[in-house]
C-alpha cells in the first residue's frame, strides 16, 4: 500500500469515528424545547457540559443547518453531555424512627428539614416514615420497615430537568413523581428485581427480597426486569419476579367503602370493621393526623386524591376485614385502608375522618353479672388513674333513652336508693378528670330476678296418723320443689325430719309428742332458694293399739 494510500485511509477513519461514535445508544435523553431565536450554538452554551461539543447534539438530531431550528420543535441531548449539580433532597416529615446512614459511614436519627445528597441511606421501623421532597416537587413516602438509598439526585441543564434514581432494597415506597409535569424530568426506583421508570405518575413500590411489585395510581410507569419491559397504566399493578420478566398488568382493587364506619371513637385499642371486597385476601391500613376541622358526614367520606394524608402514625396489616390499633392520643386523624389481592398487589386507597375522644379512660365494669336476685344490686367497677369522680347511669334500655339513675359519686360502688322491679336493666360508668367527663363504658345488661318468695303455712293443716306426720302444701310454681325442715328447737339445729317435696306432699315418720317447728322454703333448680316460712307444730300423744288388743278378752266375757 503507498504512503498516499495509507494516508487516505486514515484520514477515513478519522472522519468516520465521530458518525459512528453518534450511533451507538448514547443512554437517557432530555428533551428540549426549541424556542424562538434559539441557535445550536447558544442551547449547547447554556446547557452542555463542553460547549464545543455542539456538532455533536446536531449530528444526533439531525439537523441540516442548525442557525435554522423550528420553534416547539424537540432537541434531543443524552443526559451524559449536559451540564449537571447535585441537588439534594429535603426531609419534609419524620414520624417514628427514621435511621440515615450517610456515605462516610456516619449514623444517626434522621430529622425534617434534613437534605441529602447521593449516597445517604435511609432505613425505617415500625410505624416510622420519612417525606422527601426533590427538585422538581416530586414526593416519596417511604414506609414503614424499609430501607432505600438515594443513588443519584442531579439537576441537569441548569434545573431544565432533574434526575432521581432510588434504590429500595426492602419495604414499600409511595411516590408522587414531577407534579409540575416538566418535561425531561425522570424518576427511577430501583429494586432487587426490578426498576421502575416514571415522568408524572403517582405510584407505590414494594420491594421483597426475590419480588417487586409496582401499582399505578395516576399516569404510566415503565416496569423492567429480566430485559423486558410492561407499561403499567393507571389503576394497574404489575409484579416481577427476580430472574423474569415483569407480568402483565392487572386490573388494582377498588377502594374499600369505608362509609360505615365510626365518624367519632370513644376507646382504644381502635378497632375497625371492614365490609367484605371481592377479590381481597388482605388489608392495609394506616392513620395519620387530620390537616384541620372537625369531622362530619362530608369528611369522613373523602377520596385518596382528595385527602391530604400526611405521614402514617400507625400502620397495621390483617388477613382478615378488621383493624386494630394501639394508643393514640385524643384528636382528629385519617384512617387510610387499601386492599391486596391474592399476587399481594395493593388496590386504590379510600380515607375516612374521623375524631378520637377516650379521654379520660372509661372504667371496666365488674359487678353485677347478668343476674341478681336482689332488688338493690351493688354496681361496682375499677378505679382509674387521675379520675376524681364517676358518673352512673341506669336505664331499662340500651340506647339509654329512659334514664332511671344518674349519680355523682367519689366511689367505684353504688347501691340504687331504691327496689328493682323484676326485668332487664342496662347500666354504664364514666370517668370525670377536673370536670372533664370521659367516655362512658360500653354498657352491662343484666336481669333482676327475684328470689323465690316464702311459703304460706299459715292454712296448712297438719296430719297426724299411726304412720306419722302429713302436710299438704300449695303444688310449687313451676321449676321450683320445697325444702322442708322438722325440728324440735325454734333454732332449728335439733332436726327431727328433713326432705324434699315436688308435689307440695310431706310424710314424715312418727313423731314423739311435743312441740315443733316446721320450716319450709321454695328452691329452684340450680338450687337458689327463698327465705324460709315456719309454724309451730303440736305433736299429740300416740293412740297405743297394742293396750286395746289386751282388753279385747275382757270385752268378750
Amino acid at each position: 500500500m503507498t504512503a498516499r494510500l495509507r494516508l487516505c485511509s486514515l484520514a477515513f477513519l478519522l472522519l468516520a469515528a465521530p458518525a459512528a461514535a453518534e450511533t451507538a445508544d448514547p443512554g437517557p435523553e432530555w428533551r428540549y424545547t426549541l424556542r424562538p431565536g434559539d441557535t445550536l450554538i447558544g442551547v449547547s452554551a447554556r446547557y452542555l457540559a463542553r460547549p464545543a461539543d455542539w456538532p455533536r447534539v446536531q449530528r444526533h438530531n439531525r439537523i441540516a443547518n442548525p442557525y435554522r431550528l423550528v420553534p416547539g420543535s424537540a432537541l434531543r441531548i443524552p443526559l451524559a453531555w449536559l451540564r449537571h449539580a447535585p441537588a439534594p433532597a429535603t426531609v419534609v416529615a419524620v414520624t417514628g424512627q427514621v435511621r440515615l446512614r450517610l456515605p462516610d459511614g456516619a449514623e444517626r436519627a434522621l430529622q425534617a428539614g434534613d437534605r441529602l445528597a447521593a449516597g445517604a441511606s435511609l432505613s425505617s421501623a415500625a410505624n416510622s416514615s420519612a417525606t422527601l421532597r426533590f427538585a422538581d416537587d416530586s414526593v416519596a413516602v417511604l414506609q414503614p420497615g424499609a430501607r432505600m438509598t438515594l443513588d443519584t439526585v442531579s439537576v441537569y441543564a441548569g434545573g431544565g430537568m432533574v434526575d432521581t434514581r432510588l434504590r429500595l432494597q426492602q419495604g414499600r415506597l409511595d411516590v408522587g413523581a414531577n407534579p409540575r409535569r416538566a418535561p425531561g424530568s425522570r424518576l427511577q426506583v430501583i429494586t432487587p428485581s426490578a426498576v421502575a421508570a416514571v415522568r408524572g405518575t403517582r405510584f407505590r413500590v414494594a420491594a421483597e427480597p426475590r419480588v417487586t411489585r409496582e401499582e399505578t395510581l395516576e399516569g404510566e410507569v415503565d416496569l423492567a426486569a429480566a430485559g423486558q419491559r410492561v407499561a403499567v397504566m393507571a389503576g394497574q399493578g404489575s409484579l416481577a419476579e427476580a430472574g423474569k420478566p415483569p407480568r402483565p398488568p392487572a386490573a388494582l382493587l377498588p377502594a374499600p367503602d369505608l362509609s360505615a364506619l365510626p365518624l367519632r371513637v370513644e376507646a382504644l385499642p381502635l378497632r375497625f370493621t371492614l365490609p367484605a371486597l371481592a377479590g381481597a385476601v388482605s388489608w392495609l391500613g394506616q392513620i395519620a393526623f387530620q390537616a384541620g376541622g372537625s369531622p362530619g358526614a362530608g369528611a369522613a367520606r373523602e377520596s385518596a386524591a382528595d385527602a391530604q394524608f400526611g405521614p402514617s402514625l400507625l400502620e397495621h396489616a390483617s388477613a382478615a376485614p378488621r383493624l386494630s390499633f394501639a394508643d393514640l392520643p385524643d384528636g382528629r386523624y385519617l384512617l387510610r385502608v387499601r386492599a391486596a389481592d391474592a399476587l399481594g398487589l395493593q388496590g386504590r386507597d379510600a380515607v375516612h375522618a374521623f375524631e378520637l375522644d377516650a379521654r379520660p379512660f372509661a372504667p371496666l365494669l365488674r359487678t353485677p353479672g347478668a343476674r341478681v336476685r336482689s332488688a338493690q344490686p351493688a354496681l361496682q367497677w375499677s378505679a382509674v388513674v387521675g379520675a376524681a369522680a364517676y358518673r352512673v347511669e341506669l336505664a331499662r334500655d340500651a340506647a339509654f333513652d329512659g334514664v332511671l339513675l344518674a349519680e355523682r359519686t367519689t366511689e367505684t360502688r353504688l347501691i340504687p336508693p331504691g327496689e328493682l322491679t323484676p326485668g332487664a336493666y342496662h347500666w354504664r360508668v364514666a370517668s370525670i378528670e377536673a370536670d372533664e367527663q370521659g367516655p362512658f363504658s360500653p354498657p352491662q345488661r343484666f336481669v333482676y330476678d327475684p328470689l323465690p318468695g316464702a311459703p304460706e303455712l299459715g292454712q296448712v293443716a297438719p296430719a297426724f296418723a299411726q304412720n306419722g306426720l302429713k302436710l299438704a302444701l300449695p303444688r310449687p310454681p313451676a321449676g321450683l320443689h320445697y325444702e322442708l325442715v322438722l325440728a324440735r328447737d325454734a333454732e332449728g339445729t335439733q332436726v327431727a325430719w328433713q326432705g324434699d317435696s315436688a308435689d307440695g306432699q310431706l310424710h314424715a315418720s312418727p313423731l314423739d309428742p311435743a312441740t315443733y317447728y316446721l320450716a319450709a322454703r321454695l328452691v329452684e333448680a340450680d338450687g337458689t332458694a327463698g327465705p324460709y316460712a315456719t309454724r309451730m307444730i303440736e305433736a299429740p300423744p300416740r293412740f297405743r293399739w297394742e293396750a286395746l288388743l289386751l282388753l279385747l278378752p275382757l270385752l268378750a266375757m
